[in-house]
């Protein structure tokens, strides 16, 4: 009878994610091993070598193994040959479904040569039990390697060392201290544009197109050009482009203001690669941790922007003035800003209304505002609004802040003091309410009644700590109490309105209808504050 020949691959794989640090588990000490063993075995001829280099053992989403597997299904091939069962894999699971029931069912011999393990003899008992025992072994083996990876990732994580593959856009990694973070001034530049394109209004949009017009290369193309190499999920040797996205996370990332936020996101288990969000209460964060490209300030402006951005003019892909900003002064919605044709068919008419009653879902208000007559009246009370501080501010430099302070402070105290009590004492008559429930002093009824009280009591009492703590933090701020008002004193005689201004003093504007309208400004506590200091002085 004449013997069968095998068509076989010789598989090899190493990870350093897995623990594979011996000698004898590189790359070309697994092939010499196999080829040797195959020089004794004249039943199987050798049909290609597949090399997985740098792929984890836990799962089989590996680029030669899904080859050879192909290769396999076709025909091709009908033995398989690994130097032992870790080589082929690391998961229990997954291992024995090849082995005992994929391979079997294709007719594929599978070899592992170090374990004395050959599925074309007639395999004991025994045999099986270690084959299944070893699995288990390499399966517990790579899960406390995970532990030990993930342990010591986290400690230097913990120690603020940037752990990062590659160093964000506009940075660089030391050249003596990999975990530390240095500006890439060839680029640095690029970032302060985009912050201060956002400012004046741009979109994220806007601003991709003009830095592809402008032809700066984009995060990834930089990477190319300084020579970084790098593993993407695009097509290679595709020049790629600026998105709109791209340009937002640039916006949203903290670390060009030196914060430095690591551990976002995590896998399940070793055996899950997909990615979860973890709790930012989880995430380590190092403020100051490496120089800054942009001013906090600034960053937080453009914070305050990307929030409220909601509706881009369609002609031009910059964010219309009010944007997120004008409210319904009945139902609360945000206004809707729309366009009619003049009836000279020449000239746009511009107007905000209330969707909520165009599409009657409850709202009365049915008024039409006009953007222009809106404009005025804010340019109007912004301008006013900013000499009414600067004059405060000549007044408030006269009076003593020390023994203003040193009032509020005692009464805030006093008063928290007093609030504390209150709530500790609600809450020790809620807990002897129920002590009469269960004595049968009281009824269910009436405890759920007493109760509520005494829930609505804790809640006012708990609202006012909540305001006299807010003010308590104002009095008590290292930082200084006007600086707040720095902007103001620089948009002195504001002649034209801006994005960048109405997102930095307004905090909503609320229209009720065309004769009433309602502008709340920022810094409101601090203003307040001021006019009080003032009020103190000429009294005392």
């Amino acid at each position: 009878m004449q013997k069968k020949v095998y068509n076989a691959d010789i598989y090899v794989r190493i990870s350093r994610e897995d623990g594979d640090k011996e000698e004898s588990d590189s790359i070309s000490n697994q092939k010499i091993l196999i080829q040797n063993f195959l020089k004794t075995k004249s039943d199987i001829k050798l049909h290609k070598i597949r090399v997985d280099d740098g792929f984890t053992g836990v799962n089989f989403n590996r680029p030669a193994f899904s080859e050879m597997l192909a290769d396999v299904k076709a025909g091709k091939v009908n033995c398989i040959i690994v130097k032992d069962l870790s080589r082929f894999g690391r998961n229990y699971i997954e291992n024995g479904k090849y082995i005992t029931n994929i391979f079997p069912f294709l007719g594929v011999r599978f070899i592992a040569v170090n374990d004395s393990f050959d599925t074309g003899s007639t395999l004991q008992s025994s045999e099986m039990t270690i084959f299944h025992f070893k699995n288990i072994l390499n399966d517990a083996y790579c899960n406390d390697i995970s532990i030990k990876v993930r342990s010591q990732l986290d400690i230097k994580r913990k120690n603020g060392d940037f752990i990062g593959s590659y160093a964000p856009y506009g940075y660089l990694k030391a050249p003596d201290n990999k975990n530390m973070l240095i500006i890439d001034e060839t680029v640095s530049d690029i970032i302060k544009d985009i912050f201060s394109w956002k400012l004046s209004g741009m979109s994220a949009l806007r601003i991709a197109a003009k830095l592809n017009e402008l032809g700066i290369s984009t995060p990834m193309e930089h990477k190319k050009e300084s020579g970084i190499k790098f593993g993407t999920g695009f097509r290679k040797n595709v020049c790629s482009e600026w998105k709109a996205k791209t340009v937002t996370r640039i916006l949203e990332n903290k670390v060009y203001i030196g914060t430095l936020e690591q551990g976002k996101t995590t896998t399940p288990n070793y055996k899950i690669k997909k990615r979860v969000n973890r709790n930012s209460e989880d995430w380590f964060v190092f403020e100051n941790h490496h120089q800054p490209i942009i001013d906090i300030e600034v960053f937080n402006k453009v914070q305050e922007i990307l929030k409220e951005d909601t509706r881009v003019s369609p002609n031009n892909n910059e964010i219309y003035l009010f944007s997120g900003i004008v409210k319904c002064g009945k139902c609360g919605s945000n206004l809707t800003r729309k366009s009619c044709i003049s009836k000279n068919g020449k000239t746009y008419y511009y107007y905000y209304i209330c969707l909520s009653n165009k599409n009657k879902t409850g709202c009365d208000n049915r008024m039409c505002f006009p953007v222009s007559k809106l404009e005025k009246i804010v340019l109007e009370s912004l301008d006013s609004h900013i000499r009414n501080f600067i004059e405060a501010k000549k007044l408030a430099d006269y009076v003593s802040d020390l023994s203003f302070k040193s009032s509020e402070i005692a009464k805030i105290e006093t008063e928290k003091e007093k609030l504390i009590t209150e709530i500790k004492t609600s809450e020790k008559h809620k807990f002897e309410l129920y002590e009469d429930l269960k004595a049968n002093l009281i009824n269910e009824k009436e405890y759920k009644a007493l109760k509520e009280i005494y829930n609505s009591q804790e809640e006012k009492l708990n609202n006012r700590l909540l305001e006299i703590e807010k003010r308590y933090n104002l009095l008590t701020s290292k930082k200084d109490l006007f600086s707040a008002y720095n902007d103001f004193y620089s948009k002195n005689g504001i002649k034209e309105l801006s994005r960048e201004i109405i997102i930095s003093f307004i905090d909503k504007i609320i229209i009720c209808d065309k004769s009433n309208v309602k502008i709340k400004f920022k810094y409101q506590a601090e203003y307040d504050l001021m006019l009080e200091k003032i009020k103190y002085a000429e009294v005392n």
